[in-house]
């Protein structure tokens, strides 16, 4: 089970300089993560501002679990963080290993009043964690909207949604 124990140390940018020194370390982190040669899972989720803390250390807490390296940064004013998990595919257990971790995240996640999605719906790559994710009725909702613009079905055609 997680406990958050650890304080997260936190850096501040002041005035243009300060400033643009975080937006080019944004701009730059994925591609780094993605220069690693490991396979990025780019996972999206969102949680209460309040949370954000709690979600880094639960981030860190993943990584040891799972002993899959992971890498978090994103929009802390909504609480949209891009959870990267990332898999050395070439490694005996490795997907297994990323499977069982995202679903931690996307469970902790949950219970924290967060969504498994902050920018970029659920899709396939989701579509395990639809129901535990989103109310019967917010199904129920997106199957008649669905109906209601692609009658014939032809619209994405093979997608859940």
């Amino acid at each position: 089970m997680f406990v958050a124990l650890r304080p997260v140390f936190v850096q501040r940018g002041y005035g243009r300089t300060g400033c643009e020194k975080f937006w080019q370390l944004r701009r730059e982190f994925s591609y780094a993560l993605r220069d690693t040669g490991l396979t990025k899972l780019n996972e999206d989720i969102a949680v209460p501002r309040g949370r954000l803390e709690d979600l880094f250390a639960f981030t860190a807490w993943l990584q040891k679990k799972h002993n899959l390296p992971v890498a978090s940064f994103g929009h802390a004013g909504d609480g949209n963080i891009h959870v990267n998990v990332l898999v050395d595919e070439s490694r005996a257990g490795a997907a297994k290993r990323s499977k069982a971790a995202l679903d931690d995240l996307f469970k902790q996640v949950l219970a924290w009043g967060g969504v498994i999605t902050g920018e970029h719906g659920i899709g396939l790559a989701k579509m395990r964690w639809w129901a535990d994710a989103v109310s019967p009725e917010g199904r129920a909702l997106h199957r008649a909207i669905k109906r209601a613009l692609d009658p014939k079905g032809i619209l994405n055609p093979g997608k859940f949604v």
